[in-house]
């Protein structure tokens, strides 16, 4: 193998290997074998999610010499996707979790701590432990931050109750989410489906969830008791136009009704009440 020999780090050649590193979620065949860069850049990464872990065990691959740190304090990785699948009662919440470890090569450093500060002046950055990591290229992975309290009258301590669910919450609201989507396809009513107004991990997932719920409640022969009503503050089902009439055509065949353009403002649980803004 062909190895590219430089003195130093190349801000250049990083930024090339980082932007490629957001095609590595679907690669269906084996990518082409590609010269490895010799440097001693230090690289730190805050986040060890998909995008973290991606990207450290890309530049491995790529890099000869290069100190790749890794910053997160969490010691379990959630397999994110599969958060829908357990909210349909097709995985135990187990599934989706792992050991950070599993997934980092052995040239790759994990801190397991909080990162608390940037310095770019300095290029350091601190952690809840006390460490000052000094690096020459620092990625920012940190992930989203669910803010459950922008729904007025909801609160995790809700979720498998009431019939409210919450998807992206963690393995143990996804499991509860269940108990709630169960009770919902075996007896019927009134189901509300709904997704941010904000950019979210997945835009396919509240999708997912209410065709998922749909095809049990329909095998389980209680369709005619149901009523599914799917809601989101966008104008459409989906930001790629074609996808976007498929699902469109795909809800209509299935009866799922739509609502676009409502963003959910509260819940009034006692009563079964979610109100909207439209």
């Amino acid at each position: 193998m062909k190895q590219l020999h430089v003195t130093g780090p190349s801000r250049r050649k990083f930024l090339k290997l980082a932007a490629g590193s957001a095609a590595i979620a679907a690669i269906s065949e084996p990518a082409p074998v590609q010269a490895q860069i010799t440097t001693k850049a230090r690289i730190v990464i805050i986040g060890a999610g998909a995008g973290g872990t991606a990207l450290a065990n890309r530049l491995v691959r790529r890099l000869v010499g290069a100190q790749i740190t890794l910053v997160d304090p969490r010691k379990a990785h959630l397999y994110q996707p599969g958060l829908s699948l357990v909210a349909a009662g097709l995985k135990p919440a187990g599934y989706v979790v792992s050991r950070t470890t599993d997934w980092l090569p052995s040239e790759v450093r994990l801190i397991q701590e909080a990162a608390v500060a940037i310095d770019p002046v300095a290029k350091t950055v601190a952690t809840a432990d006390g460490q000052t990591l000094q690096y020459d290229y620092l990625v920012a992975a940190p992930g989203l931050a669910l803010d459950n309290d922008a729904i007025e009258g909801f609160s995790l301590d809700m979720v498998g109750r009431d019939g409210i669910g919450a998807l992206y919450a963690g393995p143990e609201y996804a499991e509860k989410t269940w108990q709630a989507a169960s009770k919902f396809s075996e007896t019927g009513g009134v189901g509300l489906f709904t997704r941010p107004e904000t950019e979210m991990k997945c835009a396919g997932a509240p999708l997912k969830h209410t065709f998922l719920i749909d095809d049990i409640t329909r095998r389980a022969g209680n369709r005619s008791k149901a009523e599914f009503v799917y809601t989101a503050p966008q104008g459409a089902l989906f930001g790629v136009p074609i996808v976007a009439e498929k699902v469109r055509m795909l809800f209509a065949d299935r009866a799922i009704e739509t609502r676009m353009h409502h963003k959910l403002q509260s819940i009034d649980a006692g009563r079964k009440r979610a109100i909207f803004a439209d």
